[in-house]
């Protein structure tokens, strides 16, 4: 394959959104022709490229899906009046951004005078018991997220 027709090729699979996987067909083809180590080389560095380049897509995709919400939600927080529909709008608009993966997001506030946190506002939370949860400080998750007051990352 010539670096015109790999180019081509590696954009055609960038417009239609191809899997990955799919990226490496090329070389895999071109290998069992018996193309030259510096063909396949050449290969390689395309490949990369269009996944960077793929990859930078996917980014700007996903902050445009954020800012879309964002400004969704700025419009709800504005015609919204009461507290309770403020609280339940910013937390659905949590969970929309953090994905469809997420089966739950809730709002926790930090109660000083009783040192623990409590559970003001649920998304996808069916369980009564969960939607009154107190967490102490440092106990579990959510009562090290209260006591660090910094967010918990995913590694």
């Amino acid at each position: 394959m010539t670096s015109e027709e790999s180019d081509r090729t590696f954009l055609e699979f960038l417009a239609r959104d191809a899997p990955s996987a799919e990226f490496e067909e090329p070389i895999i083809a071109d290998r069992a022709l018996g193309a030259s180590a510096e063909t396949v080389a050449a290969l390689e560095r395309s490949i990369l490229l269009a996944l960077r380049v793929r990859a930078a897509l996917d980014r700007s995709r996903r902050r445009e899906a954020e800012l879309s919400a964002l400004y969704e939600t700025v419009g709800d927080l504005v015609a919204l009046r009461d507290v309770d529909a403020v609280l339940e709008a910013i937390v659905r608009r949590a969970r929309k951004l953090l994905d469809t993966d997420t089966d739950t997001a809730y709002l926790a506030l930090y109660d000083p005078e009783r040192g623990h946190a409590y559970v003001r506002e649920t998304n996808g939370s069916v369980s009564a018991e969960f939607q009154h949860l107190l967490m102490p400080l440092g106990a579990g998750l959510g009562g090290l997220v209260v006591q660090t007051a910094s967010p918990l990352l995913q590694q």
